[in-house]
């Protein structure tokens, strides 16, 4: 899977949830179970571990509503970092937290994950 991007940043190719659908990798959704239950409390079923990308058809149930997202479609802009505001206080907060920084595979790791 070539890196893709999404409207904040986050690189869908990396993503294990993302990975796991792909894959149809069982034990990559299960390691993307265990990260939401430990990290966010949440204690999804197998079959919400489920996304093609941000920018697919086929988004994660918990990434559905995201507000970068629906904020990029409502200015026009491919992403985040195409904004005159970028980036904004709420982007801020999430890029130092999350974007890229959890529920990753490593890129030197991703061929045998």
């Amino acid at each position: 899977m070539k890196k893709s991007p999404c409207f904040c940043g986050h690189d869908c190719a990396r993503c294990v949830t993302c990975l796991a659908t792909v894959r149809g990798d069982e034990q990559l959704r299960m390691k993307a179970r265990a990260f939401y239950e430990h990290t966010f409390g949440l204690d999804l079923p197998l079959h919400q571990l489920h996304c093609r990308g941000g920018r697919s058809q086929e988004v994660f149930c918990l990434a559905r509503t995201c507000p970068f997202a629906s904020c990029c479609r409502t200015k026009q802009l491919h992403a985040c970092s195409d904004c005159a505001d970028y980036p904004c206080a709420t982007l801020s907060d999430y890029l130092q937290k999350y974007v890229n920084q959890c529920n990753q595979i490593p890129p030197s790791a991703q061929d045998g994950t």
